[in-house]
């Protein structure tokens, strides 16, 4: 009884479902949307995207500095307090990243990557230099030794 029943089932679903096509007929062609002769048909899936994404961006986010506070323990034996004056340049050109700082006569410069974290790879002075954000703490190597560069978010810093 349930194999006749299933056969019923699925002869109506056919009955019900008529012939399958591509949508063509002499009115409205495949995907036309309007009445007249057939459109083309769509160009189908493009497959499936690149996979897991990587996490932020290659890019960076502009920024400017306007006299914010820093501490840098790379001038001499003793944290100097001072400002930094500076950007990082949008996408566009190329995250250029420029400081100034009141500490030092040598400014930093390199670029920024990781998107809104405006992560710095450059120079400060003839010093190499890196952080994981900016405003962040530069991690420079003086003279095979490493010293830091702070630079805070707004005013002095704590």
């Amino acid at each position: 009884m349930r194999n006749l029943a299933a056969a019923i089932a699925l002869a109506t679903l056919a009955a019900c479902a008529g012939a399958y096509s591509d949508g063509s007929n002499p009115v409205n062609g495949p995907d036309s949307g309007a009445t007249g002769s057939p459109g083309n048909s769509d160009a189908g899936d493009g497959g499936s995207d690149a996979g897991v994404d990587a996490g932020p961006d290659a890019g960076c986010v502009a920024l400017s500095l306007d006299s914010v506070g820093v501490v840098d323990s790379c001038v001499s034996s003793v944290a100097q307090n001072g400002t930094a004056t500076g950007f990082v340049e949008d996408a566009g050109h190329g995250c250029a990243v420029s400081i100034t700082l009141t500490t030092s006569p040598n400014p930093c410069s390199g670029v920024a990557i990781g998107g809104s974290a405006n992560a710095f790879s450059g120079y400060c002075g003839s010093m190499p230099c890196t952080s994981p954000s900016l405003p962040g703490t530069l991690t420079c190597n003086s003279s095979g030794a490493p010293c830091t560069i702070k630079i805070c978010d707004a005013g002095t810093c704590p």
